[in-house]
C-alpha cells in the first residue's frame, strides 16, 4: 500500500542486545543520507521523539515495543521493530532484512496492522472521598496481570464483566490479554491463541484451584473489573502491565479493564506473515 512520505524518524534502541549500536549507527547514516530528521531516543527524550516522528524504529525484541507502546497514550506512530535477539512477534524485521524494509518503506510501499491496546485503571473501592489513594493508569499492549507473587499464601479473585460477577475462584492470579498477548503469559497459563485481528479479551486464570474453571473470550467493548480478597487481614498482590510496569494493590483496589481508545500502530514486514512468525515460534510444521 502506497503511504505518505515519510519525514521525521523516531529510534529506540535496546543498548544491551548484541550488535545494538552498530546497526543504530547504521540506521541514522542511512536515515541522515536521505534527509530524514532523527530522533534518536539516546539523545532525545523520548516524550519529544513520540510527539514529532511519524514513524519510530525499535531496535531490540519484543520488549522494546512493549516498552514503547506503554508510552503511545496520546499518539499512535507506526512502529518497525527490528529483532536483534530470539524470534520475535513484534519485532518480525531480522537484521539482514533491515535495509530491504527501509527502502520499502521511503518508497511508501508497506502495510500497517493496527492492534488493540488495553486500558486499564486501578483505583480504591472506597472512592476519592476519605481514601488516601490515587488511582493510577496505564496502558498495555499484551497483557494486564494481577499474581500474588509470594506476596499472600493464597488468593481469592472475583471478575465482573459489564457489572455482572462472571466469576469467583482462588488461585496464583489472573491475565486480562489482549489478541497480540494471547500468545505470551496467557498461552502458558492455558489460554487461547486469538489471531491480533479479532476484536476481543482473553481471561486467563493462573493456577486455578478449581479445575473446571476456563479461560473466558470477551468481546473487545466489555468493561472487565477484578478484585481480590485472602485470607489475610489485608490481601495484596501486583498489578503488572505488559511486565513493565508494577504496582501493589490489595483487597480495597478495583483494578478495571477495557479497550484503550486508541490503537498500535504496526509496521508489517514484508518477507513473512503472522502465521509464517507464529509457525516458527512454535516450530510448526
Amino acid at each position: 500500500m502506497n503511504q505518505p512520505a515519510i519525514q521525521r524518524v523516531g529510534i529506540l534502541t535496546n543498548v544491551r542486545k548484541l550488535h545494538a549500536d552498530e546497526v543504530r549507527r547504521q540506521i541514522v547514516a542511512w536515515l541522515t543520507k536521505r534527509h530524514v530528521t532523527v530522533f534518536d531516543v539516546l539523545v532525545t527524550p523520548l516524550e519529544q521523539a513520540l510527539s514529532e516522528a511519524e514513524l519510530f524504529i525499535c531496535l531490540g525484541g519484543d520488549g522494546t515495543i512493549l516498552h514503547l507502546a506503554g508510552k503511545m497514550v496520546d499518539r499512535a506512530v507506526p512502529v518497525l521493530g527490528i529483532n536483534l535477539g530470539g524470534l520475535g512477534f513484534l519485532t518480525e524485521v531480522r537484521r539482514e532484512e533491515l535495509q530491504s524494509e527501509l527502502e520499502l518503506i521511503f518508497n511508501g510501499h508497506y502495510d500497517i496492522e493496527e492492534r488493540m491496546l488495553l486500558d486499564a485503571q486501578v483505583s480504591s473501592a472506597a472512592g476519592t472521598a476519605g481514601s488516601e489513594k490515587k488511582a493510577r493508569r496505564f496502558q498495555a499492549l499484551n497483557d494486564v496481570v494481577i499474581h500474588r507473587e509470594g506476596l499472600t499464601r493464597y488468593m481469592g479473585i472475583q471478575v465482573d464483566i459489564g457489572g455482572a460477577c462472571a466469576t469467583r475462584f482462588s488461585g496464583d492470579g489472573v491475565v486480562i490479554a489482549t489478541p497480540t498477548g494471547s500468545t505470551a503469559y496467557s498461552l502458558s497459563a492455558g489460554g487461547p491463541i486469538m489471531h491480533p485481528s479479532v476484536d476481543c479479551m482473553v481471561i486467563t486464570p493462573i493456577c486455578a484451584h478449581t479445575s473446571a474453571l476456563r479461560p473466558l473470550v470477551v468481546a473487545g467493548n466489555e468493561v472487565i473489573q477484578i478484585r481480590i480478597a485472602s485470607g489475610e487481614p489485608v490481601s495484596r498482590a501486583l498489578c503488572t502491565a505488559d511486565g513493565q510496569i508494577d504496582m501493589e494493590i490489595d483487597s480495597d483496589s478495583i483494578v478495571r479493564v477495557t479497550r484503550a481508545r486508541n490503537r498500535f500502530r504496526l509496521v508489517k514486514s514484508s518477507k513473512r506473515n503472522y502465521f509464517e512468525t507464529l509457525k516458527a515460534k512454535f516450530k510448526l510444521p
